[in-house]
């Protein structure tokens, strides 16, 4: 067996993705805390009032769901601090703007909710790429990307009725963040209440996107790594 090269640790990964050996075990229950986590803002998306001061409450928990997820990546700890400076500077410029500009600064907080999309998916693969089994955490992993899912479509719902300037849903003039979040997780669970339905043709297509997104998820990814629960991954070959 070699011996790490200079900028590599054992294990023969490098750079921003380097992971010491030391943190693994430690860092693996984190996926479960981020999935925790992301119920927690899909709760406070659908129960806080519309106002300034939710809006700001929103921004700064999302800001420190980002700061866990960037922790269960397992980056280097010099990459760590850098990503949690910039996540608490947009976090603090997000609350700043909408203090100061109430409703008017809900891009900032969409921008928010655009790097949650982005991080969490990304750190959950970053955290789960060397284990050696599928574990429980696995389980967690995939739960949490299911929910990233439901808030990249409301995310998308959010955009398109904000860029057209026309009522994204038959049923209100102007839609809240609430109802957005919330018909976007009905439709991927496939459940249509009805109470809540696009106006536009790009909301239908993102409706039957999400559709068949929740679906396949469902019967594919999850219930593969459920069935997998402590049965040991192949190595990767040609290495």
């Amino acid at each position: 067996m070699r011996s790490a090269a200079p900028g590599e640790v054992a294990g023969g990964h490098s750079g921003f993705g380097a992971v010491d050996p030391a943190e693994q075990p430690a860092s693996a229950p984190r996926l479960a805390l981020v999935c925790g986590l992301l119920f927690a803002v899909i709760a406070l998306m659908i129960l806080l009032p519309r106002g300034p001061g939710a809006n700001a409450v929103l921004s700064l928990f999302i800001g420190c769901v980002l700061l866990v997820a960037v922790t269960a990546a397992r980056v280097p700890t010099r990459w760590r601090v850098r990503i949690s400076i910039v996540v608490a500077l947009m976090a603090a410029a997000s609350v700043v703007m909408i203090v100061a500009f109430g409703d008017t600064a809900t891009t900032a907080g969409l921008g928010m909710t655009t790097l949650l999309v982005v991080a969490v998916p990304v750190a959950i693969v970053s955290g789960l790429r060397d284990a050696r089994t599928v574990s429980i955490q696995a389980v967690f992993g995939a739960i949490a990307i299911y929910l990233i899912v439901g808030l990249a479509f409301a995310l998308a719902a959010n955009i398109d009725a904000r860029i057209s300037g026309d009522a994204y849903f038959a049923q209100v003039r102007t839609a809240s963040l609430s109802q957005y979040v919330y018909f976007s997780y009905v439709t991927l669970a496939t459940l249509g209440y009805g109470d809540l339905t696009p106006a536009t043709a790009v909301g239908r297509l993102l409706a039957v996107f999400e559709t068949i997104a929740g679906s396949l998820y469902l019967v594919t990814a999850v219930s593969l790594i459920v069935s997998r629960v402590g049965a040991e991954r192949q190595p990767r070959s040609g290495r």
